[in-house]
């Protein structure tokens, strides 16, 4: 322990004599406090600087910047701050480098400073790169080609940017990739910087087509545990095939690709799935097109042994028209179960609950006001749902007759229940009484049920 660090014990302990109150804080090392402040943005770490003497200068030993142009407004200002950033952390590794650009992209001057900061901080060691640009045009800026070789990388998050060309990649270390309407050369570039990086775990691509965006055709590696692929104004109809035999987690998020193939699922835990097959939504799944119900069978074994599934109402139509003509796949170790409806389309859920034996928690929500297409046709099923224990409709109730039928069938099919819980709409609250006293005289199969009204 340095001497100014015990000095400052002492006077703590002689202050805190008689009292129960212990500044811990201040007992813990600058550096310590450093790594605390980097979990802070910019912004809120300079605000540090006023709490004492000790603090007016330790912000500027935060080995991380996170900074963006609404921070600083004027750009002459934001760019003498970042440069004095970086001057002063020359000598350093820097572990976090976040940056909103504010220019406007009109001047070459401002895209080669940025270039030179990004450039500065690979140099420097950089851990966490993070940088979205919203001043260009979508892709326009193009990235340094020393990114592919920053040996220290861990997380690499980009928005809005285009990739050079690709001829090394050296990235040993590099965890977490994100990439938001970001822009390669061609399909393969993305592809090899995916299977170049050998401790990649956790990759998120959300591409736009609709401003050029790359097509993710591809993704293989073997270290990978989670993957999230959104897909926004899809116009490519090209396979995607995901050969990842660690992984865990699977988010797709893709109307217009043709087809999912999974080359190894047998580690997958959890999945959250919106995704039609290339089916427009005013069209129904034809159940005469055997391609496609091959194509939709493959996907639904291949996540069929996961534990744990969020699914859109889009994918639920899929299910409901596909299980007219071919039986589905039984989810054995399916426990927890989220449906997002955008209609009142409930009757589209009981012949997928048949195919979950085991389902023990069920959540009901939407994601806009829903529609009322469909509020006359809920009609249920005969068979009882023996596993389900909690349910919670989070789709504010009307008291419509539809969806008293709903929660009839939750409350007359399930043997076990023990919880369900609704909530009523804002807009009928001088009814409430009324629809309360009918949900609550709704007959319950399991005598240790309990019905939570919100």
């Amino acid at each position: 322990m340095d001497e100014a660090r015990r000095k400052r014990v002492r006077a703590q302990r002689s202050r805190g004599r008689g009292t129960s109150k212990v500044d811990w804080i201040s007992d813990l090392p600058d550096s310590l406090l450093c790594q605390v402040l980097l979990n802070l943005t910019t912004k809120d770490v300079v605000r540090t600087s006023v709490l004492s003497k000790r603090w007016g200068h330790l912000w500027k030993c935060v080995p991380g910047l996170d900074l963006g142009g609404e921070d600083i407004k004027q750009y002459y200002k934001y760019v003498i701050f970042v440069d004095r950033f970086l001057d002063f952390n020359s000598e350093y590794h820097i572990e976090s480098f976040k940056l909103s650009y504010p220019g406007d992209g009109n001047c070459e001057t401002q895209v080669d400073l940025v270039r030179r900061w990004i450039r500065t901080v690979v140099r420097l060691g950089i851990k966490h790169l993070k940088f979205l640009d919203y001043s260009w045009g979508c892709g326009t800026f193009h990235l340094p080609r020393s990114i592919y070789t920053c040996k220290s990388l861990v997380s690499l998050k980009l928005s809005c940017v285009s990739m050079p060309c690709l001829k090394l990649v050296s990235l040993p270390y590099l965890r977490i990739i994100e990439l938001i309407s970001v822009k390669f050369a061609d399909n393969l570039d993305l592809e090899t910087l995916i299977t170049s990086c050998a401790a990649l775990e956790i990759l998120l691509i959300k591409t736009n087509h609709s401003d050029g965006g790359i097509q993710v055709s591809r993704v293989r590696s073997q270290s990978l545990l989670s993957f999230t692929h959104v897909e926004e104004n899809g116009s490519a109809k090209e396979d995607l095939v995901i050969d990842a035999p660690n992984l865990e987690y699977l988010k797709l998020k893709a109307h217009q690709t043709a087809s999912v193939i999974i080359k190894h699922h047998g580690s997958l835990v959890s999945v959250d799935v919106n995704f039609v097959f290339n089916s427009p939504f005013h069209r129904r799944f034809d159940p005469s097109g055997l391609p496609k119900r091959d194509m939709i069978q493959n996907l639904f074994v291949a996540i069929s042994r996961v534990k744990s599934m969020i699914i859109s109402c889009g994918t639920l139509k899929v299910i409901y028209d596909y299980a007219r003509c071919q039986p589905l796949p039984l989810f054995h170790n399916l426990s927890f179960l989220r449906v997002k409806f955008y209609e009142y389309l409930w009757e589209l859920l009981p012949t997928f609950l048949e195919s979950c034996p085991n389902l023990k928690s069920l959540i009901l929500e939407s994601t806009e006001n829903l529609k009322t297409k469909g509020l006359s046709n809920f009609s249920g099923s005969q068979g009882f749902l023996p596993s389900l224990e909690h349910i919670e409709i989070k789709i504010p109730l009307k008291g419509f007759v539809m969806e008293m039928k709903f929660v009839n069938y939750f409350l007359e099919k399930s043997t076990i229940l023990k919880k369900l819980t609704l909530c009523l709409d804002d807009s009928r609250k001088t009814e409430k009484s009324v629809v309360v006293k009918k949900l609550l005289t709704i007959p319950r199969l399991s005598p240790s049920c309990e019905v939570v009204i919100l």
